[in-house]
């Protein structure tokens, strides 16, 4: 029995693909899920959600303990005896800021195993938040940086997303990762075939993103930097859990927001162009990966193609998948796709480009090679 947590158990395409490795080595039937998500309290077999803190009191009271919101030490002493119970020896992470729970199970259970696959890094990242945010922002960021690196002191194997993560890890812990696993995704089932676009027609634009600090500072930006500059008629969709409240903002005839829906696929099928304008964030981006697999052009910043524009071939990058960070720049890119005659849908090359780095193939051989080396 090996023991998965995280607070990102369906809401990332990155966290289902690790899962979707440990099913395949270990079997579903031998993983035990916590799920750290602030969802409605859940217990079934080998399942459980604890669920939010009941009220503002409980949060601050796991603030007196060094907690953030996701734990506590109730959740920690059950997450220990699960640990016990079950003869553990395994334990996959899927976040650096589990401290607390990392050093409590090391320390009852110094011979168990634990892997943390860093998202972001938090010193670094959270430490930004923390003086943008109010005061419950700088607390909750604040203890976050505090139990990545108690985390950091306690696991055993560290993976991260990209280089910049890597050297990022580096500069605050003095040491290097044990790997670098670039974000993933199983391949989309796409049109293998050119669908092309008349000019006459309106392209479709697709926004995809959660209500996250970084999303919606970043579409609303190009709302208001981007999209008046535009001077073709075309559809903007903004697609993502959360996001309803932004149709009273955006009062614009072009611009449609979806908000959440139950899967994004047929919005990227039916996405002429994809755009990600994000400044701020860590990792990698789920709504980049989508986008490549998808085969769609894609307009991004330097935050968003973190990890993408390292692996990328001169023929793609600023042809069909375009890194752009000033408005001026945004406004002539965009005002070059919206002005062509065809458009393709899918893009072969970029669809390959995905194949080749980024799909659940390419990371599989990676990432299992991490879980053999511990075996040894």
């Amino acid at each position: 029995m090996i023991l998965y947590i995280s607070k990102r158990f369906e809401t990332n395409v990155a966290a289902r693909v690790h899962r979707g490795f440990l099913e395949e080595k270990y079997g579903k039937e031998n993983i035990f899920i916590i799920d750290m998500r602030p969802n409605k309290e859940e217990r079934r077999d080998k399942y459980i959600c604890f669920g939010k803190y009941k009220n503002k009191i409980k949060r601050i009271g796991r603030w007196i303990q060094g907690n953030t919101m996701y734990q506590s030490k109730k959740i920690i002493n059950e997450i220990c005896e699960i640990v016990r119970k079950y003869n553990i020896k395994f334990i996959f992470i899927e976040d650096s800021t589990f401290g607390n729970v990392v050093k409590e199970i090391k320390c009852r259970y110094p011979e168990t195993q634990i892997v943390t696959f860093y998202h972001d890094i938090a010193v670094e990242l959270y430490a930004e938040w923390a003086k943008k945010g109010g005061i419950v922002s700088k607390i909750e960021n604040s203890i976050a940086i505090k139990q990545e690196k108690i985390n950091q002191r306690y696991s055993d194997i560290d993976m991260v997303f990209n280089e910049r993560d890597a050297k990022l890890y580096e500069k605050y812990y003095g040491n290097k990762p044990n790997a670098i696993i670039p974000i993933a995704m199983p391949t989309p089932i796409v049109a293998k075939k050119n669908i092309e676009k008349l000019s006459k027609e309106k392209k479709k634009v697709l926004f995809v993103g959660s209500k996250y600090y970084p999303n919606i500072i970043g579409i609303r930006w190009f709302y208001k930097e981007v999209l008046p500059q535009l001077g073709y008629d075309f559809e903007l969709k903004i697609v993502g859990r959360g996001t309803e409240f932004l149709a009273e903002e955006f009062n614009d005839e072009r611009v449609k927001v979806v908000g959440t829906v139950d899967s994004v696929e047929p919005f990227y099928q039916d996405a002429d162009i994809v755009i990600a304008p994000l400044f701020d964030g860590g990792g990698m981006k789920c709504k980049t990966v989508e986008a490549v697999g998808y085969g769609k052009y894609l307009v991004g910043t330097t935050e968003s193609l973190q990890g993408f524009n390292d692996r990328m071939e001169s023929d793609l990058l600023n042809k069909k998948i375009f890194c752009v960070d000033t408005a001026e720049e945004w406004i002539k890119v965009m005002n070059i796709l919206l002005s062509k005659k065809y458009i393709e849908k899918f893009n072969e090359d970029v669809f390959e480009f995905f194949k080749e780095n980024y799909s659940y193939e390419a990371t599989k051989k990676i990432f299992m090679q991490i879980l053999n080396s511990r075996e040894k």
